[in-house]
């Protein structure tokens, strides 16, 4: 029994460890995906309004084939419909909410802003940030924005990895499990000036966005132009009501 224990044991191991190893291998040698200008810039026409954006690489608009597949500029076109719009974003790659806390909230608050999204929560995800630190982190955001500013204000849960290739299965299934266990939390956190966004659940059963492996970009984790419009779609049912 001991040996048949160990055999398996073994064979985990070894398993888990050729996962690893191509997730490695994916990891570094990822595509050059385009970069996504982030300038300022001045859209429609009427009353004045500062858009502001901020977050992590979903913020940015990485994946997107340009500034004009990323949700951020989605968003920025819609309330150009009606108001001259300073769109300004201050999103940087890579960012967990404690970064978004300490560099970009002093700035979205020193711009002044009408409207505020934050897209936030992957990489506390991925880097396995313990569920208290990212409650907190929502939670001390949400204050310091309502506080310092009169803006209305998006922000988004974690996000779905579902389709996420790039990333083990098993190391999938446990994101999603966890998302699952953190989101209903974030969520709750809306009151009468912030309202969350079910990023991780809007859409993705409706075609076609349903089609998973086709809203991804060729890093097989960032969205690419389609998956954004999703995210936009989720946004603008927000904003919209």
């Amino acid at each position: 029994m001991k040996r048949t224990i160990m055999i398996i044991a073994a064979v985990v191991v070894l398993y888990l460890a050729y996962e690893l190893s191509v997730f490695a291998y994916k990891y570094y040698h990822l595509p050059v995906l385009p970069s996504i200008d982030l300038s300022d810039e001045t859209l429609g026409s009427g009353p004045a309004l500062t858009y502001v954006a901020a977050g992590d690489s979903t913020g940015v608009g990485y994946g997107a084939s340009s500034e004009k597949g990323t949700y951020t500029y989605k968003i920025a076109e819609f309330l150009a419909k009606d108001h001259s719009v300073e769109y300004k974003n201050v999103s940087v790659s890579g960012a967990e909410t404690g970064d978004i806390l300490k560099a970009q909230v002093p700035q979205i608050i020193a711009l002044k802003p009408d409207v505020i999204t934050i897209s936030m929560g992957a990489n506390d995800a991925t880097h396995l940030v313990a569920t208290k630190k990212i409650l907190d982190n929502y939670k001390a955001i949400i204050g310091a924005l309502e506080r310092g500013t009169s803006a209305k204000i998006y922000i988004t849960d974690i996000p779905n990895f579902t389709g996420a290739t790039i990333l083990p299965w098993f190391y999938d299934l446990f994101l999603e499990y966890r998302s699952g266990q953190i989101n209903p939390r974030l969520l709750a956190l809306a009151d009468r000036r912030v309202k969350m966004v079910n990023i991780h659940d809007s859409g993705w059963s409706t075609p076609p966005y349903n089609d998973r492996a086709a809203t991804y970009a060729a890093d097989y984790f960032h969205p690419n132009d389609l998956g954004y419009q999703n995210w936009a779609n989720a946004f603008l049912d927000v904003i919209k009501n």
